[in-house]
């Protein structure tokens, strides 16, 4: 018993020695390993992002009456690029978010229906790398009172020729469209909905050239193909665009960019939405960079004119853009003037809107 007494009382001195040792050390780890306190950080790139916002502020010929208002392409503080679109309209509102991860966009919300009552609800998935395997799907619906919707889903393949410069696409699609129309039966309006099913195919051929001449002038050339069929309607329609333009820098700051196209198409289609007919427009740009990044000042200055030949109108545009150096983009006030082709003017009016540059 003694032996095993003096044993006792040896482990219990070295338990409370080690005991002791544990409660000098547990608050220098517990310090160690306390959590930081939250603090929110920007993703790495997102201020770059920002350079393809869009401000959406559109008054039309009254500038005392809001069109449209809002922001496009606004980029979510999220690891994935996610956008949101958020403009009020005169009669509704237009939002959804779209991203891309690597080579497929997803979109979903209420789009852009231009002056309609009413937005179009849109589910969209496409999958289209510059080459190989091709496919997708959408699904919309108006949201008028009729709720007209359409489906289409679309699978095919792209490949290149003379080194990336050309782009050669073949897709087979397949459309499937309901639409209510009213119809007087003894008397009475009554709503009908019909369904259509459209098969189709799509092919397409793109591309460019282009070559510097000297030090001031750039020129290219830019071109695409289509050719649409509809082997159960007995249609197709087939489209060129030509598209050449220059682009001359006679002075630091200062470049002038000039365009021009010619499109033209025949045939028909058998899905109202994908038709296309004879266009001629015409673009000048001049851009002058103010130099220098001051905390906040006068950025650039821009004048664009465009010449719609096809339908007899003119527009002029003056931008001020102002270099805020907390944003990545240049932003300001744009007042122009839209000539129209009726002789009384009626088609004739102000502009005024909001726009953005990247720096």
């Amino acid at each position: 018993m003694p032996h095993f007494s003096s044993l006792s009382k040896s482990f219990l001195i070295k338990a409370g020695f080690a005991a002791l040792a544990l409660a000098a050390v547990a608050p220098s780890q517990a310090q160690s390993t306390a959590p930081e306190p939250f603090r929110f950080q920007f993703p790495a790139g997102y201020l770059g992002r920002l350079g393809g916002t869009e401000g959406v502020v559109d008054f039309g010929g009254e500038v005392t009456k809001v069109n449209a208002f809002g922001v496009r392409a606004f980029p979510l503080p999220t690891v994935q690029d996610l956008r949101v679109v958020l403009v009020k309209h005169n009669k509704y509102w237009e939002y959804n978010i779209s991203t891309r991860i690597k080579d497929t966009t997803l979109l979903a919300g209420i789009v852009n229906n231009g002056d309609a009552a009413a937005g179009i609800a849109k589910l969209e998935v496409t999958h289209d790398p510059f080459k190989g395997i091709q496919y997708g799907a959408s699904i919309q619906q108006s949201q008028l009172a009729s709720r007209d919707s359409s489906a289409r889903f679309n699978v095919g393949y792209a490949s290149s020729a003379w080194q990336d410069r050309i782009r050669i696409l073949n897709l087979v699609a397949f459309s499937l469209d309901s639409v209510t129309t009213t119809e007087t039966r003894d008397e009475q309006s009554v709503a009908i909905t019909r369904a259509t099913a459209t098969p189709y195919t799509f092919s397409q051929v793109n591309g460019g050239y282009g070559e510097p001449i000297g030090q001031q002038f750039n020129w290219r050339l830019d071109s695409t193909a289509r050719l649409y069929t509809f082997p159960l309607n007995d249609k197709a329609q087939w489209s060129l665009d030509v598209t050449p333009s220059l682009e001359y820098r006679p002075v630091a700051g200062v470049t002038l960019n000039l365009s021009h196209l010619e499109r033209f198409a025949g045939g028909e289609v058998a899905l109202p939405s994908l038709n296309l007919v004879r266009h001629e427009e015409s673009n000048a740009t001049i851009t002058y960079r103010i130099p220098g990044t001051p905390e906040f000042g006068l950025g650039a200055l821009r004048v664009r004119g465009t010449r719609n030949w096809t339908s007899d109108y003119t527009y002029l545009r003056n931008d001020v853009l102002l270099n805020i150096k907390a944003l990545p983009f240049l932003i300001g006030p744009s007042i122009g003037y839209q000539w129209g082709p009726a002789k009384d003017g009626s088609a004739s009016q102000m502009l005024y809107a909001l726009v953005v540059m990247g720096k």
